[in-house]
């Protein structure tokens, strides 16, 4: 089995995977920019060279306006054209929760002076959408415990809860490998939070 991912919704650097069950992985990172949606393409044939992929994993955010477009589109067009599977995966499912005893909130990189956020309730409850820095405090003072791309000053008084390293397109693999053994559906929509942060709250 032959599988390719994009990672390309961080703000620090995109990357791309391939995973052949027979000779292991192969991976290019790029920095995030305006030349990334020329590069994509060409370098994954490079990468693949002859062979096509079975299926294709993207990562659909949320995260980099321009990233998430990118990588979808890349992503479709591969798909498309090469008539191979795709799936998506977000962000959020990047970092597992610490605990279902607690209301934790899970905070991603925005820019801009605030983060997506997606917040998981004892009583069952999820929500998801974009705050501002300065606001997180008033809006979940029930969050017991918090973690992401964040650090222990984004909300004194609260636990914070230190994740090693960054996911990237290779971790996007395994990631996506194990939700498909679990029975779970990969849409491979994009998560545009930037255009819901002045839309009515988001239940998921």
């Amino acid at each position: 089995m032959l599988i390719l991912a994009f990672e390309t919704a961080s703000y620090k650097e995109a990357s791309v995977a391939v995973w052949n069950s027979e000779g292991g992985f192969l991976t290019k990172t790029f920095p995030m920019g305006r030349d990334l949606s020329s590069q994509l393409v060409p370098e994954v044939k490079s990468m693949l060279g002859k062979e096509v992929p079975d299926l294709i994993v993207v990562d659909r955010g949320p995260g980099s306006f321009t990233g998430i477009r990118t990588g979808l589109a890349a992503a479709q067009g591969l798909a498309l054209g090469w008539g191979a599977k795709l799936v998506g995966v977000s962000r959020f499912d990047f970092y597992p929760r610490d605990t279902k005893d607690e209301n934790e909130l899970l905070l991603l990189d925005a820019r801009a002076g605030g983060g997506f956020y997606y917040e998981y309730r004892t009583d069952g409850k999820k929500e998801a959408g974009f705050c501002k820095k300065e606001e997180l405090a008033q809006k979940f003072p029930d969050c017991s415990c918090y973690y992401g791309e964040c650090d222990e000053t984004t909300l004194p008084g609260k636990r914070f809860v230190s994740l090693d390293g960054e996911p990237d397109a290779k971790f996007l693999i395994a990631l996506a490998m194990e939700k498909m053994e679990n029975g779970e559906e990969l849409p491979a929509d994009a998560i545009y939070l930037h255009l819901r942060a002045l839309l009515p709250k988001n239940k998921l």
